[in-house]
């Protein structure tokens, strides 16, 4: 009877002046983000995040700060920083408390990482990515070998490359974000998400006799490249309207800050022209110039030697939405989305007017595809 009594208590509910268990320590919030401004008598810091979504960062006394290089994997080398060591264009990560609005957090520590050491890393990036980098459009998959063969891009051509990941140690993989024009932006993926005729980037180590690659990151997106005659423009929403010549149809093209822009001056438009129309050595005329022929030499001599798509495209003179006009004809490239009569511009080349128009025979060729080097159609890919 005792022994079913007490039971019977335990079982029972708690009397209402029991103490309640503790809750469970509410993990802390974090918010990722660029520095827009800093107000250092009030400890507050303005952080734009990914998302483009404002958040104030409030820091009190007992805020850790800590000053991180990029790249690193965890806060291990981090040295002790200062808020006022904090200035606009850095990046930031706090972590605390954020309000029920979101529109602010209450920081126990902030990390920051300078815009001066990010520029660094990227540019280091970039120099490893053009050394030990290829560039290409995927032309075969064959998942039970694990292998990409690649037609990496060359003047006047393309070369296989045989891209081996089975037996190579991790390899970091990206795809580009559909809609965006951010290699930040790109996340995680698979090598089984990987398409034929997807732009791909490689970093690793050729083989000896350059057909094989063993790679050690990999970035791959479906990219889009449209060529059309500008209709309307508004800077001031930063939008183009054009015509697709393939299509027919009208593409409403949005042109943020992070899109390149560029413009075909009327001689290296000339230049572009003659090579496109001297004959390889030996091939017959009107055949697209090759790496032999005069006119592939004028334009290795125009790209001082330069290396991929993304040499040629910058050695283009920028140009802004503002002097795009209605009646140019431009070459748009962006990620693939889900809209075919929008896109988000990653490169906008204006002034294809100034090449002349392709001698082929049969007809008139396919848009910009017939007029430009294949070098600079790869739009798509970007260094990180």
């Amino acid at each position: 009877m005792t022994t079913w009594l007490i039971a019977a208590i335990l079982a029972g509910p708690a009397p209402a002046s029991q103490t309640p268990a503790p809750e469970a320590p509410r993990k802390a919030d974090s918010v990722l983000g660029e520095v827009t401004a800093v107000d250092g008598p009030a400890r507050r810091v303005s952080v734009k995040t990914g998302a483009g979504a404002p958040v104030e960062v409030r820091a009190d006394d007992k805020t850790a700060f800590l000053k991180a290089r990029p790249g690193s994997s965890s806060l291990n080398d981090a040295v002790p920083a200062r808020l006022e060591d904090i200035a606009v264009g850095d990046r930031i990560l706090a972590r605390g408390r954020l309000t029920d609005d979101k529109a602010a957090l209450a920081a126990r520590q902030i990390v920051v990482m300078t815009r001066g050491d990010i520029a660094e890393k990227q540019d280091a990036d970039r120099a490893e990515w053009k050394r030990r980098g290829i560039l290409g459009v995927v032309s075969a998959v064959d998942p039970a070998k694990g292998e990409i063969t690649l037609q990496a891009r060359r003047l006047g051509g393309a070369d296989p490359i045989v891209i081996a990941s089975a037996g190579a140690a991790a390899v970091r993989v990206r795809r580009y974000a559909p809609d965006s024009v951010k290699f930040s932006d790109a996340i995680p993926g698979t090598l089984s998400e990987v398409r034929v005729g997807d732009q791909l980037r490689a970093l690793g180590e050729r083989s000896a006799d350059g057909a094989r690659f063993v790679p050690e990151q990999i970035v791959f997106g479906t990219f889009r490249t449209v060529s059309g005659t500008v209709a309307q423009v508004d800077p001031a929403h930063g939008e183009v309207t054009l015509r697709d010549e393939e299509s027919g149809k009208p593409v409403r093209v949005a042109v943020g800050p992070d899109a390149r822009l560029r413009r075909i001056p009327p001689e290296m438009g000339a230049r572009l022209s003659r090579w496109r129309e001297a004959p390889p050595a030996g091939g017959p005329p009107g055949a697209r110039g090759g790496a032999g022929s005069a006119g592939g030499e004028r334009f290795r001599a125009m790209r001082e030697g330069g290396g991929g798509s993304d040499d040629l495209l910058e050695r283009l003179p920028a140009t802004t939405l503002a002097e795009v006009k209605p009646g140019d004809r431009v070459l748009v490239s962006s990620t693939k989305g889900t809209d075919a009569a929008r896109m988000n511009a990653i490169a906008l080349v204006a002034g294809l007017e100034a090449l002349a128009p392709p001698r082929m025979a049969g007809g008139r060729g396919r848009g910009a595809e017939s007029e430009l080097p294949p070098d600079l159609m790869d739009l798509g890919i970007s260094f990180p």
